[in-house]
């Protein structure tokens, strides 16, 4: 009986541990995500609405897939996550696709192209390529190194 009760002791021990770690993990991606779309350098490429807002940012779910859960928001409007077959179907004009994202406890590494005025009659658009590099101090991530490149204006 003490060997169960022991077992269900390190059993309830590791879930916590785990959830703890899958939190951590959705709020520290949450917050890269976030540096990453409010990036000074990328704000003039934002498409507006008719008051001078920026449009609801997408994120199409393919080469990186990310976790539900996360909290990002561009202009107060969560940031959609969707597929590709969403983008065509809706015909998005402007999304982002993500090649990479690496998150370790300390340090952060992303690539991920901005594609924006895509016209869907002749198969047109634009795009920037963004690498970009963050490290975290405390809570904080702050970005350590970023490069355009693509149709930069």
């Amino acid at each position: 009986m003490r060997t169960f009760v022991r077992l269900i002791t390190v059993t309830m021990l590791l879930l916590c541990i785990q959830k703890n770690g899958v939190a951590q993990s959705l709020d520290d991606q949450s917050k890269v995500l976030q540096k990453c779309f409010d990036l000074t350098e990328l704000q003039q490429y934002f498409p507006l609405d008719n008051v001078g807002n920026p449009n609801q940012v997408y994120v199409m779910q393919y080469a990186v897939t990310f976790p539900t859960g996360l909290n990002v928001l561009k202009a107060g409007k969560p940031v959609l996550f969707v597929s590709r077959e969403e983008i065509i179907q809706n015909k998005i004009k402007s999304y982002f696709i993500f090649r990479s994202f690496d998150l370790t406890a300390s340090e952060a590494k992303a690539s991920f192209n901005f594609f924006y005025s895509f016209d869907y009659a002749t198969n047109q658009f634009k795009m920037v390529m963004v690498n970009i590099e963050l490290n975290k101090i405390n809570q904080d991530w702050s970005v350590t190194n970023i490069k355009l490149e693509g149709d930069t204006i």
